[in-house]
């Protein structure tokens, strides 16, 4: 008789849970699916423009009309137009730039589109300059040299220019070095205006990689890309400031970081080939793009073992480690309606994705 009352109660139990109402947990569930964030592999049809006209297309920009502007170690800078014809973009010559191996070698590096949409900024990593670029004009300007190599560059809304430095390394040589065997002589460094002398706001970094802010500007963010970490810094807007809040993200090697519009910290990680969003509402880190293959693993997994024994690995960085990838992926970033998303790297073709 004590069995047939345990089943029946079994029975109404069974009933009330088939019948109760959704949960929040599984409202918030299925929102979420529905802005899960896209998986995009490598295909050879992403290829972009396709025919190896560019030249260490490291970092871009997206202009409103669709264009886009990527860095060229032999010209400076190169406009692509959405059909992949492209030629360079600025007279750098005039303000200085020179790229005439094996005597001079150039290293542009980072860009980024300042929030007037009228003006460029690109860093030399090679020698430390800064040039700033008229859109509409194109004319270039050189507004700042740095002793040492500018790796990535960002101005924020009230005018102040942030730019790291990967190490004390005054050519593409010496900074590589900072790569094989990793010394903290990386930092990051804010200049109040164009015109100011540059501030050291952190230092004792193991090759400092991309910046860039949050949508509110209050937080900087900062790739220490040899010690596979991301830092996030709290920045006072009115003196600019900052205070030093923590590691935000563990990601192999970041390189270029940008932000989404769904404020994501999407990160760029050569040494695994990959794309990853940080998701801060959800405390959660997604892949959005892996181009890896088991031979590339191979040499990544060598390169963490040498990495975590003191070992030197610069041999490593060879084609094996990114084929059948243009070059090393080294960023990322979107077109203004943000469907499509562009991989950068340091070869002579970018990566053209559709991103919806």
């Amino acid at each position: 008789m004590r069995l047939h009352v345990y089943a029946l109660l079994l029975f109404i139990f069974t009933l009330m849970s088939c019948n109760s109402p959704i949960s929040n947990n599984e409202i918030n569930n299925k929102e979420e699916s529905k802005n899960q964030l896209t998986y995009l592999t490598f295909q050879k049809e992403t290829i972009f423009p396709g025919d190896g006209s560019l030249l260490r297309a490291e970092d871009g920009v997206s202009l409103e009309d669709g264009r886009i502007i990527v860095v060229d170690q032999a010209k400076g800078l190169r406009l692509i137009e959405k059909d992949g014809s492209n030629r360079p973009f600025g007279n750098f010559s005039t303000a200085g730039f020179l790229h005439l191996p094996p005597e001079q070698i150039a290293g542009p590096n980072g860009m980024t589109l300042e929030h007037d949409g009228q003006h460029i900024l690109m860093s030399d990593v090679a020698d430390g300059k800064i040039y700033r670029i008229n859109v509409a004009t194109e004319k270039v300007e050189m507004i700042y040299d740095h002793p040492y190599g500018v790796n990535t560059i960002y101005r924020d809304k009230t005018g102040a220019l942030w730019f790291s430095q990967s190490a004390e390394s005054i050519n593409l040589g010496e900074m590589f070095q900072a790569a094989n065997l990793p010394i903290p002589t990386g930092a990051v460094f804010r200049m109040a205006d164009l015109k100011s002398a540059p501030v050291k706001i952190f230092d004792s970094l193991y090759f400092a990689n991309g910046i860039t802010m949050d949508k509110d500007e209050k937080h900087l963010f900062v790739a220490e890309t040899m010690m596979d970490r991301v830092h996030k810094l709290e920045v006072d807007e009115k003196t600019g400031e900052v205070n030093y809040i923590g590691v935000v993200a563990n990601v192999g090697t970041p390189d270029n970081l940008l932000i989404d519009k769904e404020g994501r910290l999407i990160v760029a990680s050569p040494l695994y080939n990959q794309v990853i969003a940080v998701d801060f509402k959800n405390h959660s880190q997604y892949i959005i793009f892996d181009g890896s293959t088991k031979d590339n693993l191979k040499i990544t997994n060598e390169w963490n073992r040498r990495s975590r024994l003191g070992m030197e690995r610069l041999e490593l960085l060879t084609p094996d480690l990114f084929n059948p990838l243009p070059g090393l992926l080294t960023g990322m970033f979107y077109s203004n309606d943000g469907q499509t998303l562009y991989i950068a790297n340091l070869g002579n073709d970018l990566l053209k994705l559709d991103y919806k």
